[in-house]
């Protein structure tokens, strides 16, 4: 649908423009086909405002303070942007969560070359672990490690605040990832830009309260049960992050994509 508008909108543009006025559209078959042409154009364009003007509309007043309480770490693949995770994040805080934790996982997390580092890592890590877990990958280990980090200790949790930055430290001196965290967190939306992700994902699905992987890409990869939304890093992808995401602290998980976003903002209205 979106490509069908962008296409429409470049024909009502180059038209417009003149650059398809005249040669291409000659006689009245031509003439027809034009001013056709200008009307899907036309109501492509009112239809895209539109959905905006719904969402916009709409979206505020659906999700207003449904995630009060709740803190949210926001972590992105390598493959993605900062602006990709600010994107599929966008109307996360209208809801009332709070960001706690923004992450960026280089390449180093899955890079062939540095395997026998990261494995030598996850020995050290499962000893610092509060649960060490036994036959783990070294790729489970060090989501384990990462969900640690984010999601443990607190104000009256001081073990688990001081296992918490022990594990920070470890995966930032080790390259693994860069970026701040300022709270704890219940709650997690990774960003890639599709593949597999199982392994991050069930790790933040088994310490959190809710977990949606948003895509970038059109397919979802492997995500475990975490919830999905596909085209995450759009203007309806935000939305519909942001309703998957109440859906999910609400036991309900599903697999969305952006052009979900007004029957989920619809089904919050319902409810509110």
């Amino acid at each position: 649908m979106a490509a069908v508008i962008v296409f429409a909108l470049a024909v009502g543009i180059l038209i417009g423009s003149g650059l398809l006025s005249e040669g291409l559209f000659s006689g009245s078959a031509k003439a027809d086909e034009l001013e056709r042409a200008q009307a899907d154009a036309k109501a492509a364009a009112a239809d895209a405002q539109q959905g905006h003007d719904f969402a916009d509309a709409a979206g505020p007043a659906a999700d207003r303070a449904q995630l009060q309480g709740h803190g949210v770490a926001l972590v992105r693949t390598w493959g993605t942007t900062d602006a990709d995770l600010e994107a599929a994040a966008a109307r996360l805080e209208t809801a009332g969560v709070v960001v706690t934790a923004t992450v960026a996982i280089t390449e180093v997390w899955t890079d062939e070359d540095r395997g026998p580092f990261r494995d030598a890592l996850a020995e050290q890590i499962t000893s610092t672990l509060p649960s060490p877990p036994a036959g783990d990958t070294t790729s489970q280990v060090l989501s384990a490690a990462l969900v640690a980090a984010l999601a443990s200790g607190g104000e009256f949790d001081p073990a688990g605040q001081q296992s918490a930055d022990t594990l920070w430290s470890l995966l930032q001196e080790s390259g693994l990832v860069s970026g701040e965290r300022t709270g704890t967190a219940d709650m997690f939306l990774l960003v890639a830009p599709g593949g597999d992700v199982a392994d991050l994902a069930a790790a933040f699905v088994a310490g959190s309260t809710a977990t949606v992987v948003g895509f970038t890409g059109a397919e979802a990869g492997p995500a475990a049960t975490a919830t999905t939304v596909t085209h995450a890093a759009s203007f309806y992808g935000a939305w519909a992050v942001a309703g998957a995401a109440i859906h999910a602290v609400g036991g309900i998980s599903g697999a969305y994509d952006a052009s979900d976003a007004d029957e989920l903002i619809a089904d919050l209205g319902g409810a509110a």
